[in-house]
């Protein structure tokens, strides 16, 4: 299963849609036949009202499931992570249906049936979980050599939610002889090529031959992009650009991206205005500065534009020039931190948004001069700017702040791996981690 461009591990996809079936769909129809078989003169649109109450509470049951990495098979692989998680996930669910019912005690009834039916879930969570992860792994062949075998086998076994396990490494050149020496206690289910050497007129052959027996065949780079959420800046050509069916930010695309941003921040910019003017307050209050601090920054096509935040750092002297995030710490104010965790001081760019100077999801935004700077040392940089800077961005959810130019490479591997699979999908996905990572107050300096 693919979302957005992004590779779902098997058996996660396979947990989350079991998980929405029982939760969502057969749970709340067997809840609602067990109620008429107890009373069959119950009004039919009664029926239906406990049948949506319930569909609900499944679909929130599968956001806390979300939220507490219950999908992450890197955290489902240790059993006891697993009950400790699940078991705060339900306990969660308890306090909201308790809340609920507070607030209305007509619900009661049918919550009270939810509960029933949670703490039954709860046992098929557990055993499916359990379940998602067999002992056998996949057993891969990797034909290759030098760094790009040995990082294509890093990379497998920091990916134990892929559920694969390197059996063997052999050159390009020795492939032909493995394949004839291998007895028949040698099994392998994937080979994974790795460089260009290993593609070879012969070893083509061999490996078409293999395909057409039902082995599963694969290019390293597929591979390190739907594992790592990345596009590899180093094995990346123009070429493979052009000629690829993606990196097509088509009008209709950009449209649908528009409509989805001026919806989000309108709401947001609404929801969080009471926010917005305590931060404002607080910070007036302080008298060491500003209240919102604004900084020139690179946009689409890298036009420049003043972006405008929340001062969480001490000013700096008119006319310096500021480093990385990283580097200026120790301007960061007492309050700025605590700003910073939770992201308040990102809000004033709703604006930018509802402006079309940013977007609500996109690569950050950086200072001319850094911007100048990365280009003349990292291929590709100036293509992150083909789409709008975001208030949050595939690189923000998947690593931390870049404080060097190879840390920035890295940042730029997950923003063409955005621009790469752009779409309103992959918007939403952003969205929802970003908001775990906001409760959570992760990744913030």
């Amino acid at each position: 299963m693919t979302i957005s461009g992004k590779a779902l591990p098997p058996r996660a996809a396979l947990l989350l849609s079991l998980d929405f079936v029982m939760l969502v769909l057969v749970a709340p129809m067997l809840f609602v036949l067990s109620s008429i078989a107890i009373d069959q003169e119950r009004p039919t649109g009664s029926l239906l009202m406990s049948l949506g109450r319930l569909m609900a509470v499944g679909f929130l049951c599968q956001v806390i499931f979300y939220y507490h990495e219950l999908y992450n098979l890197q955290v489902i692989r240790v059993r006891r992570e697993t009950m400790a998680q699940t078991f705060n996930a339900f306990g969660m669910l308890f306090f909201l249906l308790a809340m609920v019912s507070i607030a209305s005690p007509m619900a009661t009834p049918v919550l009270s049936r939810a509960v029933l039916f949670a703490a039954l879930i709860a046992t098929v969570t557990i055993i499916a979980r359990f379940w998602a992860l067999p002992r056998r792994r996949e057993q891969v062949l990797v034909v290759g050599s030098g760094e790009d075998a040995s990082e294509l086998q890093a990379v497998i076994f920091c990916s134990p939610e892929w559920n694969m396990e390197v059996s063997r490494i052999v050159l390009p050149a020795d492939l032909q002889f493995l394949l004839n020496d291998m007895n028949s206690s040698e099994h392998f289910d994937r080979v994974i090529v790795t460089n260009v050497q290993a593609q070879s007129p012969a070893n083509l052959a061999l490996l078409l031959d293999l395909k057409m027996a039902g082995r599963a065949i694969e290019d390293a780079q597929s591979f390190f992009e739907r594992a790592t959420g990345r596009v590899r800046v180093d094995e990346l050509d123009a070429q493979s650009c052009i000629f690829s069916d993606r990196y097509a930010n088509r009008t209709a695309k950009r449209v649908i991206k528009r409509v989805f941003d001026l919806v989000l921040a309108s709401t947001l910019l609404v929801l969080s205005s009471p926010l917005m003017a305590v931060t404002a307050l607080a910070l007036l209050l302080q008298r060491d500065g500003p209240v919102f601090y604004r900084q020139p920054r690179t946009g689409l096509f890298g036009r420049t534009f003043n972006i405008t935040k929340f001062r969480s750092m001490a000013p700096v002297k008119p006319g310096e020039l500021t480093g990385w995030a990283g580097e200026d710490t120790h301007r960061i104010t007492t309050l700025g931190r605590h700003l910073r965790k939770y992201r308040i001081d990102e809000l004033p760019q709703l604006i930018h948004v509802l402006k079309g100077e940013m977007s609500m999801v996109g690569p950050r935004p950086e200072q001319p001069h850094l911007c100048t700077m990365l280009e003349a040392h990292i291929p590709f940089y100036r293509h992150r700017h083909s789409v709008p800077p975001g208030l949050t961005g595939w690189a923000q959810v998947r690593y931390h702040y870049g404080a060097t130019v190879e840390e920035s490479k890295r940042k730029l591997e997950y923003d063409l791996f955005y621009v790469k699979h752009l779409s309103v999908w992959l918007d939403c996905a952003i969205a929802l981690e970003t908001l775990k990572v906001v409760l959570v107050g992760r990744g913030a300096l």
